[in-house]
């Protein structure tokens, strides 16, 4: 009897969250090449800190700039936030043409947050529903494995059950702003830099501008991401120069970012996966209505 209501739970869950859930999964399956592509892609020493002084002097001469991307790859700098303007550094001028590929991510990392809402509650009663979902199907627990649509579901559950987990743990993590993380460095108020220029020579003194990902002047100083052997890292900035940051391993895994292309590789497949779980258990079910329904008409 507790099966038969835990399988019932199961079904309804994913049929109501199917569409929402659906979203998430194939947004989560396009952001995942991008740590691939960035530690893939990487060559030393193409940005030179003069181009982006350059570019900065030119379409911010108000200092008013709080945040910066650095897309070496492609020679662009992106000003403000996600979207904002795309700068060639070679020339110094607006890009006459946005990168199809930073707006495709542009827009499916907006989706994956939001699912285009006011908001983020519509993600996070998902992200609770998948989770609801993996230990609903835990509790079933394991069937025969056969060579049907149903035992590949079952299969690939078992599976993959670690990355299954995984995925809505850290997004929830995220989303309420777990880290699991130590202190951050204390930072002197007078030892915080007062604009991005002069937060960007700092960082220019100690590292390659081509591993150089994003910079940022926040409340309590500025901060600065790069990336380091196919990890994403975060450092303080300071007038006295750069200090580690401790790691946030919930934004890490769910981003896939901790290990280059095998950590993107590894977010890949759990997409692939969940796709996979969410599609098969969509046939399952309406196979069993259709029959059902011949049964009637019979």
């Amino acid at each position: 009897m507790l099966k038969a209501w835990t399988l019932r739970l199961h079904r309804w869950l994913a049929l109501i969250f199917a569409l929402p859930l659906m979203i998430v999964f194939l947004t989560g399956l396009i952001l995942s090449f991008e740590p691939a592509i960035v530690a893939s892609t990487l060559k030393p020493n193409v940005v030179d800190a003069a181009q982006i002084e350059a570019a900065l002097a030119k379409h911010d001469p108000d200092g008013a700039l709080d945040r910066i991307f650095v897309h070496a790859p492609l020679g662009t700098l992106v000003l403000g936030d996600r979207g904002g303007p795309e700068i060639d550094l070679a020339t110094g001028e607006q890009a006459s043409q946005r990168s199809t590929m930073l707006a495709v991510y542009v827009l499916a990392r907006r989706i994956h947050k939001t699912l285009l809402l006011d908001g983020e509650w519509g993600v996070t009663i998902s992200t609770i529903a998948m989770l609801a979902l993996a230990v609903i199907g835990i509790v079933m627990g394991t069937r025969p494995l056969r060579n049907t649509i149903s035992g590949w579901h079952t299969a690939a559950a078992w599976t993959a059950l670690p990355l299954v987990l995984i995925a809505p743990l850290t997004g929830l993590a995220m989303l309420y702003k777990v880290t699991f993380s130590g202190p951050e460095p204390l930072m002197a108020a007078n030892a915080a830099p007062r604009s991005i220029v002069e937060a960007l020579r700092i960082v220019a003194r100690e590292r390659d501008l081509a591993t150089l990902l994003t910079l940022r002047l926040r409340k309590n100083g500025a901060e600065a991401r790069f990336i380091e052997d196919g990890e994403y890292s975060n450092y303080a900035v300071s007038t006295g120069g750069l200090v580690a940051k401790p790691r946030n391993w919930p934004k890490l895994l769910h981003e896939g970012n901790w290990a280059g292309v095998w950590s993107a590789s590894a977010n890949a497949v759990t997409s692939l996966v969940l796709i996979l779980l969410l599609s098969t258990g969509l046939f399952i079910w309406a196979r069993r209505r259709l029959r059902r329904r011949r049964r009637v008409m019979a």
